[in-house]
């Protein structure tokens, strides 16, 4: 007659202790719940509602959501969303890498000069946009007023006034106020490069195109990883930048997902609507989402089995 021999389960110590690990936690999460959890619970409800802030709110199901379905400017400011982040990762990525690389082998100066592009990050991309608004102006623009005076022009550019030129500004200012902070990201995880490998690559004879490549950028994979995907979520959330310096203009062509949304919640010339900015909200969130977990999973699949 045989015996079934059953697997101990986990000791009732073991148990206890994870009890007590939990609750441990729960400090932590407390804040979390209130203001993550609640939050967008409570955006999600608004969204199936018609309000104005003043009356009271009445439930009107997917209503806002289909509106939106229809609406062409909303669409129109995804879009935008999508050009001003391509925009930004295409320079400001290699740029910040091979800025970075530079320092990293030993640019004369390298600290101030590291110190110097770190300062922009420093600032509110609220004041940032309002600088740059005074610098990029038509009239009177320190900008234009170089240019022109050293002959480079014969008349001043429209940078915010014109819908190409008001896009790529935003693109290249975004790309000087946050270039600092990769180039940092990037510059820390190469100099967790052993040194071992860039000595023997350099007795090899390899160039510093063979060393990045078949080296530092291998090594610097994890953190490259983290680096796009910040600067992603980053620029698909971005607003404040938007808001002082164009505004959603010339004529929506710099419109971006929360400074049209923005418009519903607060803007003072209309009443409030409140659930279809929450409806819009909720959408721009999910596009947020999307969009980074796609990422995450191309890298992922990208990935060679160790």
């Amino acid at each position: 007659m045989s015996t079934v021999v059953r697997s101990p389960g986990r000791p009732r110590w073991h148990r206890r202790e994870d009890g007590v690990a939990r609750l441990m936690l729960l400090p932590a999460l407390l804040p979390y719940l209130a203001f993550a959890l609640l939050p967008i619970g409570w955006l999600f409800w608004f969204s199936l509602q018609r309000w104005n802030g003043f009356s009271p709110p009445r439930f009107t199901g997917v209503a806002n959501y289909q509106r939106m379905l229809g609406d062409g400017q909303w669409w129109l400011a995804v879009l935008n969303t999508l050009k001003f982040g391509f925009g930004r990762l295409v320079i400001e990525i290699p740029l910040a890498l091979a800025l970075a690389y530079a320092f990293f082998r030993g640019v004369r100066g390298g600290t101030v000069y590291r110190t110097i592009l770190f300062l922009p990050h420093v600032l509110s991309p609220a004041i940032v946009g309002i600088i740059f608004v005074f610098l990029l102006r038509e009239t009177g623009g320190p900008v234009n007023q170089l240019l022109t005076g050293w002959g480079l022009l014969d008349e001043p550019i429209r940078f915010l006034g014109e819908a190409g030129n008001a896009l790529a500004s935003l693109i290249g200012v975004g790309v000087w106020a946050h270039l600092g902070i990769n180039l940092l990201l990037f510059f820390a995880g190469m100099m967790t490069i052993p040194n071992a490998l860039l000595e023997s690559a350099a007795l090899e004879g390899a160039g510093h195109w063979q060393t990045l490549r078949h080296i530092v950028l291998p090594m610097l994979a994890p953190v490259t990883r983290v680096v796009v995907l910040i600067s992603i979520i980053g620029t698909l959330r971005s607003f404040d930048l938007v808001k002082t310096l164009t505004d959603g203009g010339p004529a929506g062509s710099t419109e971006v997902m929360f400074t049209y949304l923005y418009r519903f919640f607060f803007e003072p010339e209309s009443v409030p609507q409140i659930g279809y900015a929450a409806a819009l909200g909720v959408t721009a969130s999910v596009v947020v989402g999307l969009i980074s977990v796609a990422y995450l999973r191309i890298n992922r699949s990208g990935r060679t089995p160790a």
